[in-house]
């Protein structure tokens, strides 16, 4: 007999099974079944037990449509087969299409995407389902009178042909799980005398079907439960058609049996008594549907700004119902897509402190271990490529500290290695970059990366030696053995043993889960590829196609948790409250169209062909409005309906205009119609809000305030808000970070002054950005500097001015020749590239010396000194700043000394050389810019028992590169003679000193050719200042070192860069501008330009040592 149960959701179908099933269990009854949807298993296992007992669960079989074929094979056996994981499938259906990709017409050029073998194996399980084989699909082909479609259907057969037939006899894929289970059931008596419960399924597919034949033929009596309550009204557009087809198919079955059939229509509502919920379910979709004027309590509607709105509003309101004594497990939240939402949901849970439960299966390509295989053979593919085996090393699982990890990186970016060569022999250049020689702490750091390199180099190689012209099976060992050698094994239990010990079990679980099966994995990689020889890159390839095919189950978290899924999926455990999310147009209900390799026309043209495949056109729109009423009908206390209303999306969907139309009262809500107070449901929530409202001048807002003042996280609020600058408060933390005494290098101060948040991060917490070894602009500069001063040194200033240019090619080349040699470290894996560049250089430095030759024979200064040292134990002494709390000393090495004596004096310039063009202005001496030649100028001048103390005469800039001129006509020479003259005439400040004619010294009739003055009709023209000019310049240079070293001993770290011009891009080009965001604006220190003579006038104003600003 069968019984065909009908009503409509929460009619009490499901209790109508029960109560029969306990019926029979307590009259003795042993055969019975209950056939449920996989996901409801154990929610009817858990009520059966708790309805019938320990003593009489047994009576009750309950079983899915996959447990029961698993449980005819445990009774009377059958093939034994091992069965296909997802992944050997994909790789398996990946070789069927590499055999006939040459037959194919539509698909051959898809073959190797993971995409398209991802569908195939979809649209294989899909066949399966509806029960067409290959020959059907290759006899539908042939019918079709549609070129595309016909095509498209012959490569999938051949496809599926090919597949099968590897697999003929070998594996078993579980598509063809119902096939066998019509088979078992027809050969075998156990359905014999059963009475058959099938409860909870929305509908069958062909497969299904045909085991439906078997049952309701088979048994004794069989019921089955349809949500519906129009069948046989024939309404086309009904919300329940779909499932009144499944109704008469069933009914069809047993006519064509012979078998008596009852329908038992059941018209009340058990679920609910609440009246709004009642109308909701039995009006939603109506056509004519009826009105209700009064205000709902039991629904409501939450128009959002944004998901995470959306989100964070139903954890609140959840937190709520928890507070008021609901149960999580009794709240059930819905929607149409759960990747939308999942984030931002899991989010606002925590947020809440909200226990809930997500049964999405995870993909395992992000695991640790995983991701370490993959790289293990990446770094096989592509020769040793740094950035496979720093990806390897980074998972975390070999034996190496974070920190060595770390170090290596920065030395194999440093060095840019890379390649099986460079990684096979142990490193020998320094860890800091370009050096003549190691320090004894240079050599360590260089002994610890090589440690590291030579434990991730052994183990690679091993690895790489042991594939060689293996077959799978080979391949798999060596990445086991790998696995091993590495200790990933021995990683991963610890890994589990900690978060066991910290409570998080399930994560714990999960690593040994994770590690089976990978193992699984990789057998299922030897055992489907064959015995051939196979590339690395063939088996990293269907690795790759493996690990996306295949999942990991989520364990739930405790046994009280919010239920979230689904809606297409779920089947909700009687929730009393539910919450339906997305509920915007398009999106609940889906606007949704066949996809994969068969289109939507596709689908159709077939169906018209009397092929015809899973649902298409009107009828996944029908399912759409059942998945979206089941939604809203499952709650039996209350419901909640949310969407995202913006500017972007603003269309609420056919439910909320349903309920509106229900319940014209209803109004639509917003968070800002929420009582403060009843927003603060945690603390989390409650500080998120007092951040928020913290400018509001409200009782609520300075009750916030007050209650998390103490917090570390509400100063952070309160600096951004009120945009104060930052600051050290602990002032002796910063006398302790930035040292009482300090004992600074003169480039420090550029950084300071700026922008002292630059300064505190580059030398406070030592955040500097990695360089690598190569011809930069500062190793330009520095080969320079030493070419430069060996010539200088070797011909002397004014014999230089003798030498032929083809004699001082050989001495330029000799010295770069030598810094090549002694000063790079090891070169002998420096690239022909680099040695081009380096040995380019040679051009630009004949032009410079020849230039210097030049300026030297018209000059009486002589360079006396070169990269001149002033440090406590260099050849000048540095001056002592006092502080209010300490000293400052600046230290630092000078390019060039060059000196005069005259009349009994020794007059003192110190020159820098620039590989590019420095631009002086000495108004930025007032902001505390380019201070660095000065301070080496004065601390020179005013130490004693140096044997340059002497008068400051000037600070000069020379441009030492080579430039690029274009000539227009004319008198070429001349005007190339000019342009040199003028792009190497040097820039800075000189001493004017009428009474000892100094720049007539520095140059011949001071004409302007090398230094920054020159003689007009009208009088002196350029950067030039008086002894007392430059006496206060040293005065003003104190003042701002001294204010420099207060400030950071009071903790002044404050976010002020300069701004002016040609200063106008500090924070553009900033290196830490990624950590510079915490503020709502940053206040800049502006600059007044001003010229040479007003920066003097300035300088006479300042009294007391006050900064200009």
């Amino acid at each position: 007999m069968l019984y065909l149960i009908l009503g409509r959701a929460g009619y009490g179908k499901t209790e109508y099974c029960f109560h029969k099933i306990q019926s029979l269990a307590e009259s003795g009854n042993q055969d019975i079944l209950l056939l449920t949807p996989e996901q409801y298993n154990f929610t009817a296992e858990k009520r059966l037990l708790s309805m019938l007992g320990e003593s009489r669960v047994n009576s009750v079989q309950n079983l899915s449509f996959t447990r029961l074929s698993n449980e005819l094979k445990r009774l009377y056996g059958g093939d034994t087969l091992p069965v296909l994981s997802k992944g050997a499938k994909a790789v398996l259906m990946k070789k069927a299409m590499d055999f006939v990709k040459d037959e194919l017409t539509v698909f051959a050029n898809k073959t190797n995407t993971a995409s398209f073998i991802s569908s195939m194996t979809d649209i294989y399980d899909e066949m399966k389902s509806c029960a067409k084989s290959w020959q059907d699909i290759q006899s539908a082909s042939e019918r079709i009178n549609r070129k595309l479609l016909s095509g498209k259907l012959s490569d999938i057969s051949k496809i599926i042909e090919k597949y099968e037939e590897l697999i003929s006899g070998v594996y078993f894929d579980s598509a063809d799980e119902m096939t066998r289970l019509y088979t078992r059931l027809a050969e075998t008596s156990f359905l014999k005398g059963k009475t058959v419960f099938i409860d909870g399924f929305n509908g069958f597919v062909a497969n299904e079907i045909k085991i439906l034949e078997r049952i309701i033929q088979d048994s004794q009596d069989v019921y089955i439960t349809l949500a519906t309550d129009s069948f046989g009204q024939e309404q086309e557009y009904d919300l329940f058609s779909y499932i009144n087809k499944t109704a008469a198919t069933v009914i069809r079955i047993a006519a064509d049996t012979g078998l008596d059939y009852r329908i038992i229509q059941l018209d009340k509502n058990y679920r609910t008594q609440n009246k709004f919920l009642l109308l909701c379910e039995k009006q939603l979709y109506s056509q004519n549907a009826a009105v209700i004027d009064e205000q709902p309590d039991s629904i409501s509607i939450f128009k959002a700004k944004s998901i995470s709105d959306e989100c964070d509003h139903a954890a609140l309101m959840i937190k709520k119902e928890l507070r008021a004594g609901c149960r999580a497990g009794e709240i059930a939240v819905i929607c149409r897509d759960t990747e939308k939402y999942r984030s931002e949901l899991s989010y606002a849970f925590r947020k809440y402190e909200i226990p809930f439960f997500d049964d999405e299966r995870q993909s395992i390509g992000a695991q640790p271990v995983v991701a370490f295989v993959r790289f293990l053979l990446r770094t096989v593919v592509y020769s040793f490529r740094s950035e496979d085996i720093l990806s390897l090393a980074k998972t975390g699982l070999p034996a190496l500290a974070p920190t060595d990890v770390n170090t290596l990186e920065n030395y194999i970016y440093m060095w840019n290695i890379s390649g099986v060569k460079k990684w096979g022999v142990p490193f020998v250049n320094s860890a800091k970059g370009f050096s003549s020689e190691l320090s004894e702490y240079d050599k360590k750091v260089l002994e610890k990366i090589n440690q590291a390199r030579e434990y991730l180099y052994s183990r690679l190689i091993q690895f790489k030696n042991a594939v060689k012209d293996s077959d799978a099976a080979g391949i798999s060992a060596a990445v086991y053995h790998a696995l091993l050698s590495f200790g990933a094994n021995r990683k991963l239990k610890s890994l589990a043993s900690d978060l066991n010990e910290l409570g998080k079990d399930a994560l714990a679980d999960e690593q040994q889960r994770v590690w089976d099966l990978l193992m699984n994995i990789l057998n299922d990689l030897a055992v489907v590829s064959g015995s051939e020889s196979m590339r690395v890159k063939d088996y990293a390839d269907l690795f790759s196609i493996m690990i996306h095919s295949e999942d990991l189950g989520v364990l739930p978290q405790g046994i009280d948790c919010v239920q979230f899924g689904q809606a297409d999926r779920m089947r909700a455990d009687n929730p009393k409250i539910v919450f339906v999310l997305g509920a915007n147009e398009g999106e609940f209900p889906k606007s949704v169209f066949s996809g994969g390799l068969l289109t939507e026309n596709d689908r159709i043209a077939l169906s018209e062909n009397d092929f015809t495949l899973y649902s298409f056109g009107e009828t996944l729109t029908y399912q759409e409005r059942y998945f979206a009423y089941m939604a809203l009908s499952v709650a039996s206390d209350k419901l909640f309906v949310s969407y995202e209303g913006n500017v972007k999306n603003d269309a609420p969907s056919s439910l909320i205009t349903s309920l509106r139309t229900m319940f014209p009262a209803m109004e639509v809500y917003r968070y800002e119609d929420i009582p403060e107070t009843e927003l603060v449901e945690s603390r989390t929530s409650a500080f998120d809000l007092m951040a928020a409202k913290f400018g509001e001048n409200t009782s609520f807002s300075e009750s916030l305030k007050k209650y998390f003042e103490k917090d570390s996280r509400y100063h952070s609020v309160k600096l951004l808000f009120e945009n104060e600058e930052i600051s050290l408060n602990n002032k002796e933390n910063s006398k302790k970070l930035f040292g009482k005494d300090m004992y600074l290098s003169a480039s420090r101060l550029e950084d300071y002054f700026n922008c002292r948040f630059r300064y505190f991060c580059k030398f406070g917490l030592m955040a500097r950005p990695l360089q690598k070894a190569q011809m930069n602009a500062m190793q330009t500069g520095t080969v320079i500097h030493y070419v430069l001063e060996h010539v200088l040194s070797e011909v002397g200033t004014k014999k230089l001015s003798g030498e032929s240019e083809a004699h001082i090619r050989i001495i330029v080349n000799k010295y770069l020749n030598q810094y090549f040699e002694t000063q790079l470290g090891d070169t002998t894996e420096f690239t022909k590239r680099f040695k081009y560049q380096f040995m380019r250089l040679s051009k630009m430095l004949y032009s410079v010396v020849i230039r210097l030759a030049d300026e030297f024979a018209h000059s009486s200064f002589q360079a006396e000194a070169f990269e001149l040292s002033i440090d406590q134990d260099g050849d000048v002494q540095p001056s002592v700043i006092q502080l209010e709390d300490g000293t400052v000393r600046i230290r630092g090495a000078v390019d060039r000394v060059d000196v005069l004596n005259k009349d009994g004096e020794k007059y003192i310039r110190v020159v820098d050389y620039k590989s590019g063009n420095k631009k002086f202005k000495l108004s930025d001496v007032l902001y505390g810019l380019n201070l660095q030649m000065f301070v080496y100028l004065f601390t020179i001048c005013s130490d004693k028992k140096s044997r340059f103390s002497g008068i400051p005469a000037g600070v000069l800039y020379m441009h030492a590169a080579r430039s690029v001129f274009s000539v227009d006509g004319g008198d070429a020479e001349q005007t190339l003679k000019a342009d040199a003259d003028s792009e190497y005439k040097m820039k800075g400040i000189v001493l004017y000193d009428q009474e000892h004619d100094i720049l007539n010294e520095m140059e011949d009739g001071v004409k302007g050719r090398f230094i920054p003055v020159h003689y007009t009709k009208s009088g002196l023209k350029g950067c030039f200042a008086s002894l007392e000019g430059l006496g206060r310049i040293a005065k003003k240079i104190d003042t701002l070192i001294a204010e420099m070293g207060n400030g950071l001993h009071a903790g002044h770290i404050e976010q002020n860069p300069i701004n002016g011009k040609d200063h106008n891009y500090t924070c553009d080009y900033c290196d830490y501008s990624d950590v510079c965001a915490s503020k709502k604006y940053i206040h800049k220190r502006e600059m007044i330009q001003m010229d040479d003579s007003k920066v003097i006038s300035v300088l006479e104003e300042v009294q007391d040592g006050k900064t200009v600003d």
